[in-house]
């Protein structure tokens, strides 16, 4: 599973519209998580998103994509990295 950090998402961006989005692209999505600043209820331009899948076949295609007008940058979630070091 690729755990992905996504930043320049739209700030009106919704997790389903990113997750279709994602999926039209031919990738499964297991989640996705927007982060949301919690005094404007609106994201702050970054998220996570687990998709099932080799993590450089992902970000190769994903990685400097348009949505809705935000050039979106993708790569691997450092906390995945981290966490696999630690076992």
């Amino acid at each position: 599973m690729a755990r992905l950090f996504f930043t320049n998402i739209p700030y009106d961006c919704e997790e389903n519209e990113l997750r279709n989005w994602i999926q039209a692209r031919g990738f499964d999505v297991d989640s996705v998580r927007l982060v949301r600043d919690m005094v404007a209820g609106v994201s702050p331009a970054f998220g996570y998103v687990s998709l099932r899948g080799r993590t450089t076949e992902v970000i190769d295609v994903l990685d400097g994509q348009d949505l809705n007008g935000r050039k979106l940058h993708v790569r691997q979630d450092w906390r995945d990295e981290h966490y696999r070091r630690r076992s």
